[in-house]
């Protein structure tokens, strides 16, 4: 009789507790994809944080890449049960399979272009037409924001023979976006063409002309940097032109970019990462003293020489108003101690604490990768490559291919 009774109560109860399991895997799967979803937005603002020091370890750039790519795919593959399509339904698999025009037609109509500018390093096919004709027919469609986008990727910056645009872009009768006027003037240029370009009044041909100098290693470089930053007066301007003159050789540059980090000290920490040279360390170790300054330059420092600092004991500063504030201060003496020590260390540079030489920096920073590391390397790869690693960010597969290429060639 009893065992009737547990029978019956089995034959109730198994029902529910079947129908229950299956909520339960429901919600763990939804769970699941919601925690992919959290992962990615994690893991893109890691990797953003990253690309802004400039300078970082090439495997943790891998890695974090890696792992992004991993949980888009499973999002991408489980895109009906997805809590954020981020592919408009499509897998991994069909957008390998789309043309180059309808994946930049999906990208560009989403708002997470910095995934899809990942995803394309993987999985987009380069166009059948040559660049030069397929930026000619996009221009002609008025879709040159697909372009933009392309470039990106190093191979859609050569654009050859586009000698009468660029001439109808320096007399003002061609409007182009921003970065399609940099890839025109990364190319080759005439001597007329690089002086008009010098002393137009688009700042973003002056500048893709300066760099387009510099990938070429211009010996008087400095003296064209100069010109142009004494004749300009928007200070994000003269931030990107002193990052520029700090992968110059010229200690005349100390100077006015202390002056200038004084002034502005929101550029200070972007600004001291690019002076490269072991001599620039006087001036960062001079602006870690100041108090407006400091945490700027102390983290330029750190970008520099990776070797974090004592604290010094606190300070107390007097304001004009007289009122009393107390700072923790930075060790300068233990700064100048590291930097006597690089100084005897071989090579002229350091980055990330890893001393090298400007004419072969593949020889120490093989396995850093960043913006920096990529402006410093440039001039060792041919000219309108160089150019579009000073101005674009690779990924970590992009960057380790080519910097494996410039090795095997070395």
């Amino acid at each position: 009789m009893k065992a009737k009774i547990l029978l019956q109560i089995a034959n109730k109860t198994l029902p529910w507790q079947v129908g229950r399991l299956g909520l339960i895997n429901m919600f763990a799967a939804v769970s699941k994809l919601k925690q992919h979803q959290q992962r990615v937005t994690t893991l893109m603002a890691h990797r953003e944080k990253l690309l802004a020091s400039g300078a970082y370890s090439l495997a943790r750039q891998k890695v974090l890449e890696h792992q992004v790519l991993n949980h888009l795919y499973v999002l991408a593959s489980l895109k009906q049960q997805s809590p954020c399509d981020y592919f408009n339904g499509n897998s991994f698999n069909d957008l390998a399979e789309l043309s180059c025009d309808d994946f930049c037609e999906i990208a560009l109509a989403s708002d997470q272009h910095a995934i899809f500018a990942l995803c394309a390093t993987r999985l987009m096919a380069a166009p059948e037409q040559d660049n030069s004709d397929y930026f000619l027919a996009l221009k002609k469609q008025q879709a040159l924001p697909v372009y933009t986008l392309l470039s990106q990727q190093l191979r859609y910056w050569t654009i050859p023979e586009q000698k009468a645009l660029r001439a109808t872009v320096l007399e003002g009768k061609e409007s182009l976006p921003q970065q399609l006027k940099t890839i025109l003037f990364s190319q080759p240029l005439n001597d007329a063409e690089l002086q008009q370009a010098l002393a137009h009044a688009d700042f973003t041909l002056v500048y893709a002309a300066l760099v387009n100098c510099y990938c070429q290693g211009d010996n008087s470089l400095s003296d064209k940097v100069f010109k142009v930053f004494s004749c300009t007066s928007e200070p994000s301007q003269k931030a990107q032109l002193l990052q520029l003159a700090g992968l110059v050789d010229d200690s005349r540059w100390h100077e006015p970019c202390a002056l200038f980090c004084k002034a502005h000290p929101e550029f200070c920490q972007t600004v001291l990462s690019h002076f490269v040279y072991k001599s620039a360390l006087v001036l960062v170790i001079e602006l870690m003293g100041v108090a407006q300054t400091q945490q700027a330059a102390y983290q330029a420092w750190l970008t520099l020489t990776d070797r974090p600092l004592a604290k010094a004991e606190a300070l107390t500063l007097v304001s004009a108003q007289n009122q009393h504030h107390v700072q923790a201060g930075i060790n300068l003496h233990d700064a100048e101690h590291v930097r006597q020590a690089l100084a005897l260390s071989k090579g002229e540079c350091v980055l990330k604490g890893v001393s090298f030489t400007k004419a072969q920096p593949e020889q120490g920073l093989a396995e850093l990768a960043g913006e920096i590391v990529q402006r410093v390397f440039a001039p060792q790869f041919e000219l309108t490559l160089a150019c579009g690693l000073y101005h674009t960010q690779q990924s970590a597969v992009q960057w380790q291919k080519l910097i494996a290429g410039a090795q095997h060639a070395a």
